[in-house]
């Protein structure tokens, strides 16, 4: 009995250190295998089991028996793969101990005189399979003198082993009758457990010490992290020193005054170190805080100064947004608290919401509260949900930022851990999601004991517009979008002196700025808040082609997934950032010289195209003045001056657009016609059918394209039919495109006719060959030709509106 209890409370604590120890299957086996020999115990020998139970069937009792002996081979035959799993692989345990798992299906299933045939020739397998695994477990250990077990783990291991072996033997001896006892079976079933045991605890305290010591090692590995910051913090702290002492010698300078615009940009540089300077600050400062080695010095100070100081400070990089500072705190209004960090925490709260401000208020007020001055910052951006409300002042790098949450950066971390510092609290009080977002400080209230002696100031209002960046219209235009100013600031430094510059902050305001204004060439940031720059790419491209407006992505990663789907948008070019003013002066100079070189030979093949549509046209119409003048003097004297507001026509259009509006497209079919209609006289009837709301838009059409086809309706399907004729013009709008269909129920056309004019590239004819590679040249336009002999030819053009609207520039 004792040993029944023995085996199953030390197989029951196996099974808990399996559940604790992160499931290692070594306990797991270990634990199974010694409540299966407690089972063994209870029901072999003495019987204590029937002893216990006296009511219980033989035939239970003696399976019970047999099931629990001949299942411990396969729970130990994969513990010992577990401890060293080169013993044999995992299919091979699979195959030898399927004969085991049969058996003993038989054992549950079969009666009991039906598998006892069997039961020595299943016991034979088991012990000469224990007798090779041990043999050839041992075999490997000695092998690999060099292993990875610890040594007190291995001689474990190797005692375990060795009283398998004498358990086995004895077992084997006991059962052929060459011994009377088995007592030296049960004390190596003893050693087995003792051995057993001490193996498992020294792995677990083995595995303990490895964890220990890693902890120490990375404990170790953040001091020195940390020390390299602090560092690096302070070796940047003097060469940022140094540019700002200079930029502030250079603004001051006046042996050499500096111009409006230098001075402009020196005051940049001073502000981008300025900035750089603070963010190495809040650098140092996170490992302070973090060591909680931070000292302060505190102090009354007015808070609506310090609030003034950071809304100037952060007012340089506003350039180009929609976006107005507020104070609204009263002057004079004190608090208890360290300056500089003060200002730290201000300018932290600024500028995060700036980050995710589009346009709108960014207001600062105070008001006193329980013997506290709370200052409250709100925007009017884009909000969050109020389960991230303390995700964001947690430390980024030594917290898990939650999935889906933007990165805050150390900023507001380190604004709570000041405020705290300082016996406040920083902590966010409203924030709706598309709405906007309310931090709120709580400092202890100053006393001021010379208030009398403090000038009383005017609450001023202060609202600080953003910068415009002049643009020069003889010049090249460059439209730059990007969220953040430095980077557009930074651009409009390499390129303005060869370029006029146009800027945007969203994706949104430069597809306005593109409806109003015509530019060369954009470059775009990847990563922007609302619109992305592949978003925008994909915008651009809805109305303008690769060639008409090349596109530069910017990405501080280089990827090639993020550069194929750049590509994939319709970008022309992606560069990494950063990058020098000569690499992006190149690329934008390449890709104009290139955009203008196509543009080029496109004209020049246009202008040959219609240099063959107008002699071939003025030689039809000379030859019907000609004929009538021998008849209808009058008339060919009102046929000449049809011809020469014609030409007017022709001759005025500007040779470098390819592009005319609509209706003088119109004008120069109606001049046509009549010329026609003088020749044909009631033998052609010329009908239109024009949708008013297309009149009213600023439509342009690439120039006679629509005229060619009522020329070829009129001279090759009405000429040659006997009875009068009609030819139709239809013009309407059908989602989104603008479809022209010319009609006339003439003599028509063979097919083959129609596949010819439709496909061949030879031939004299150069009238719909014309017209369908400028149709080709617009994407997603379509012409169609469609003919039925002795019923008349219908050709159908149907052209994205969107490609045919000219922008305010081009209609002024």
């Amino acid at each position: 009995m004792a040993g029944f209890f023995l085996f199953l409370l030390f197989g029951v604590y196996h099974l808990q250190l399996y559940q604790m120890w992160n499931k290692d299957p070594t306990y797991l086996y270990s634990g199974v295998y010694l409540v299966l020999m407690s089972l063994i115990i209870v029901t072999s020998a003495e019987k204590l089991f029937m002893r216990l139970l006296p009511d219980i069937p033989f035939q239970i009792a003696y399976m019970l028996q047999d099931f629990c002996v001949f299942s411990s081979v396969p729970v130990l035959i994969l513990f010992i793969r577990s401890l060293e799993p080169a013993t044999m692989t995992k299919k091979t345990a699979t195959l030898v101990i399927a004969p085991i798992v049969l058996y003993l299906f038989l054992v549950l299933a079969t009666p009991y005189s039906f598998y006892t045939g069997i039961k020595s020739e299943m016991s034979v397998y088991e012990n000469l399979l224990l007798f090779i695994i041990v043999f050839r477990l041992l075999y490997i250990l000695l092998k690999k003198q060099d292993n990875r077990m610890p040594f007190n783990e291995f001689s474990c291991v190797v005692a375990s082993i060795a009283f398998i072996a004498v358990m086995l033997f004895d077992s084997l001896l006991y059962h052929t009758g060459y011994v009377n006892t088995n007592f030296m079976g049960k004390v190596s079933l003893l050693g087995f457990l003792i051995a057993l045991n001490l193996l498992l605890a020294r792995r677990f305290t083995n595995k303990t010490n490895e964890v220990e010591a890693l902890s120490e090692a990375l404990k170790k590995s953040n001091e020195i992290k940390d020390e390299f910051l602090v560092r690096t913090s302070h070796e940047l702290k003097t060469p940022l020193h140094g540019i700002n002492t200079i930029s502030d010698h250079l603004l001051k300078e006046k042996a050499y005054p500096l111009t409006a615009e230098q001075q402009e940009n020196i005051a940049f540089i001073q502000n981008s170190a300025m900035k750089l300077s603070l963010l190495v600050s809040d650098l140092s400062d996170a490992i302070k805080l973090h060591h909680d080695d931070l000292q302060l010095q505190m102090r009354t100070i007015d808070l609506y100064v310090i609030i003034q100081v950071v809304f100037q400070l952060v007012s340089f990089d506003m350039s180009g947004r929609a976006i107005r500072l507020v104070n609204r705190v009263s002057p004079l209004t004190f608090v208890e608290a360290d300056e500089n960090r003060l200002r730290q925490i201000l300018y932290n709260l600024t500028v995060n919401a700036l980050k995710y401000t589009e346009k709108g208020d960014i207001t600062a007020q105070a008001k006193l509260e329980d013997g506290y001055v709370v200052f409250t910052l709100s925007d009017t951006g884009r909000g969050m949900l109020k389960e991230q409300w303390e995700a964001v002042f947690q430390d980024p790098y030594h917290n898990p930022q939650p999935e889906g949450a933007s990165d805050q950066g150390l900023g507001l971390y380190i604004s709570r851990q000041l405020a705290r510092k300082m016996n406040g609290e920083v902590w966010i009080s409203r924030s709706v999601v598309a709405e906007g977002t309310t931090l709120s400080v709580r400092l202890s209230r100053g006393k001021f004991q010379n208030a009398n002696q403090a000038v009383k100031q005017a609450v001023v209002k202060q609202e600080l517009h953003p910068h415009a960046l002049p643009s020069q219209a003889q010049k090249k235009k460059l439209l730059l979008v990007d969220d953040e100013p430095t980077n557009i600031r930074i651009l409009s430094l390499m390129l303005e002196e060869d370029y006029a510059i146009f800027t945007a902050c969203q994706g949104e305001e430069a597809l306005k700025l593109l409806q109003n204004h015509t530019v060369d060439l954009v470059i775009a940031d990847m990563m922007m808040p609302g619109m992305t720059g592949i978003e925008l790419t994909e915008c651009i491209r809805k109305t303008h082609s690769v060639i008409e407006l090349p596109i530069i992505i910017a990405s501080v990663l280089d990827s090639d997934k993020e550069i194929e789907l750049a590509y994939q948008a319709g970008a022309n070019d992606t560069i990494k950032r950063p990058f020098t003013a000569e690499e992006i002066r190149s690329r934008v100079r390449n890709l104009l010289q290139l955009t203008d070189a196509v543009e080029n030979a496109f004209r020049n093949e246009i202008a040959f195209l219609q240099a063959q549509i107008k002699p071939h046209f003025i030689y039809n119409a000379l030859s019907n003045i000609i004929a009538l003048c021998y008849e209808d003097g009058e008339r060919a004297a009102e046929l000449l001056s049809l011809l020469s507001r014609y030409l007017r026509h022709v001759f005025q259009a500007d040779p470098s657009r390819h592009m005319l509006p609509l209706q003088q497209e119109l004008d120069l079919i109606k001049a046509y016609v009549e010329i026609e209609k003088l020749r044909f006289g009631d033998r052609l009837r010329y009908e239109t059918g024009i949708d008013p709301s297309v009149m009213t838009e600023a439509i342009a059409v690439p120039a006679l394209l629509i005229q060619p086809l009522i020329e070829n309706a009129i001279r090759h399907g009405i000429f040659d039919k006997v009875a009068p004729g009609t030819v139709s013009l239809r013009i309407t709008e059908v989602d989104g495109f603008i479809q022209i269909v010319v009609a006339d129920d003439g003599i028509g056309m063979q097919p083959d006719a129609v596949y010819q004019m439709m496909h061949r590239e030879e031939g004299k004819g150069v009238g719909i060959k014309n017209i369908r590679k400028r149709v080709a040249s617009i994407p997603d336009a379509s012409f169609v030709m469609s003919s039925e002999p002795g019923k008349g030819t219908t050709c159908s053009l149907l052209l994205p509106k969107n490609r045919l609207q000219f922008s305010r520039e081009e209609e002024r």
